[in-house]
């Protein structure tokens, strides 16, 4: 099966028949690796390349223009994820000789923030240590305790 000919839309049928068949992947995952292919697919297609030939740096200029297209780096992550799977696929099938996407990294992802506690989280919290503690002012007492203390993360 090695030709290069072959069009980015069976590649990518040969691709989720393989995830489902051996990885038993669902109706969404097969989906959303079908959406995210298609669309690197047609970042290729005005170039002449498709899968069978792009290099690594066609790869880059793709994820390039999804962070000028506004991608959350969730996203990018997930379509980089997709094109590692394919280019691992190919690969496997002898149908490329290389992996140009094996050296790319993804995006970084941002940590998400503490959950900040609203006014009436801090009264309801003060309230409680004060009805606990039985003091008059428990965050007079436990000032440090109440400063350091971090809500519950969901």
């Amino acid at each position: 099966m090695r030709s290069s000919n072959i069009p980015d839309a069976k590649l990518i049928n040969l691709f989720l028949d393989m995830l489902a068949a051996e990885q038993g992947a669902g109706d969404n995952t097969l989906d959303a690796y079908r959406r995210d292919l298609s669309d690197f697919s047609e970042f290729l297609a005005p170039t002449g390349q498709g899968f069978a030939g792009v290099e690594t740096q066609g790869l880059r200029d793709y994820l390039a223009d999804l962070d000028g297209r506004g991608f959350k780096s969730s996203s990018v992550a997930r379509r980089l994820s997709a094109m590692r799977h394919l280019f691992r696929f190919l690969l496997n099938e002898r149908i490329r000789s290389d992996d140009p996407a094996a050296i790319l990294s993804g995006p970084k992802r941002g940590q998400a923030l503490p959950k900040v506690l609203s006014i009436s989280e801090v009264d309801r919290l003060l309230a409680r240590a004060k009805a606990l503690t039985g003091a008059p002012d428990a965050s007079a007492r436990y000032p440090r305790s109440i400063v350091s203390w971090r809500a519950p993360r969901h």
